[in-house]
């Protein structure tokens, strides 16, 4: 066991509303089988491969139909985080762009990479007692300005085991926001 504290990616994570959004990597590849491998140029992808969990009071379903309702209180601050579902995970997503609208509901997302934390792992020697490695953590962080609907545009790249990107793909979503 390891007497190294690990600390919180983010000292700000305890009040932030946290968002995952998870994508469906075998799907979306097997819909588009020959996406862009242009980063300018992304695969607009359609409803069904993208889906987001949040932490609200309210009961969440996971149909995808391009639109998130989020409710929060007036100074909620988002960390928007992304995964993938594969069988093997032998796929991992990559958000690098995020835009909003001009409807005001939203400030515009600003990327946070935080390098090197100490993480958790299990020692397959032990696994009742935990390691660490380290990792990096990145997540987009955007701030609600009003109750309201606005519209956003996601770019993320599906990458191999290689770290090699697969495809480059586009998703625009309608994003509601409740007091």
């Amino acid at each position: 066991m390891t007497s190294e504290p690990i600390k919180s990616p983010s000292s700000s994570v305890a009040t932030a509303n946290n968002v995952l959004l998870i994508v469906d990597a075998e799907s979306l590849l097997s819909r588009y089988p020959e996406p862009s491998l242009e980063a300018e140029n992304p695969t607009s992808i359609s409803d069904g491969f993208v889906f987001a969990i949040n932490g609200s009071p309210k009961p969440q379903n996971t149909i995808n139909d391009s639109s998130i309702t989020l409710v929060t209180d007036k100074t909620a601050t988002f960390h928007i985080r992304g995964r993938t579902v594969s069988l093997l995970a032998e796929h991992s997503v990559v958000f690098y762009d995020m835009s909003v609208g001009d409807s005001g509901v939203l400030s515009t997302p600003e990327l946070v990479v935080q390098g090197d934390l100490t993480v958790p792992a299990p020692d397959p020697e032990n696994p009742t007692e935990p390691g660490t490695h380290q990792a990096d953590d990145h997540y987009w962080k955007c701030t609600r300005l009003a109750a309201g609907v606005e519209a956003c545009e996601l770019k993320f790249m599906l990458i191999d085991k290689n770290c090699e990107a697969l495809g480059y793909f586009s998703w625009v979503v309608e994003v509601r926001l409740q007091d």
